[in-house]
């Protein structure tokens, strides 16, 4: 099983918009592609995907972007794979179509392989978005720090401008 780069993308995308959920942080398509080297045309799509189906909430005008709908809890990777390929299936013969393949009648795999399926997309389904982020914090933070740093001064900024000011928990 590969996932397709639309979903890698979507999976980037996602982990990076989980970053900023606390700072209300509005994050552009064109600044995701930017960053992380990702043709801008093919992230807009997948955002806007990903936002059709309420992953994502999109926000127009000048000063717009995206960012997540739900909480990173309740946001899990097969939600995001089928999100951006549909329904993916490891053999022919369980996808819920006709199957074409010679050796359906005699198969000794097909029901072991429906049980690999299943314990995949289950797989896929324990795996929140919280999750991905903490084992990217974990591994990679020091990649981070800047653009980290960056969104807290922002946050703190707006918060001051408000007159309430809470230290955010990153």
């Amino acid at each position: 099983m590969k996932f397709s780069k639309r979903v890698e993308y979507a999976l980037i995308a996602m982990v990076e918009l989980a970053r900023y959920r606390e700072v209300d942080h509005l994050v552009t398509a064109r600044r995701l592609a930017r960053e992380y080297r990702i043709p801008q045309e093919i992230l807009s799509k997948v955002l806007q995907k990903l936002a059709k189906i309420g992953l994502l909430q999109s926000v127009q005008g000048v000063k717009g972007g995206y960012t997540l709908a739900r909480k990173i809890e309740q946001i899990n990777m097969l939600e995001v794979v089928e999100s951006i390929d549909g329904p993916f299936h490891l053999v022919a013969c369980h996808t819920g179509r006709p199957c074409d393949c010679d050796q359906f009648l005699f198969c000794n795999i097909q029901t072991p392989m429906q049980y690999v399926q299943e314990e995949f997309m289950q797989l896929l389904r324990n795996i929140s978005l919280k999750d991905l982020l903490t084992r990217m914090k974990g591994d990679f933070s020091w990649v981070y720090r800047e653009q980290y740093e960056n969104a807290k001064d922002h946050f703190e900024q707006k918060q001051l401008k408000k007159g309430q000011f809470v230290k955010p928990n990153m």
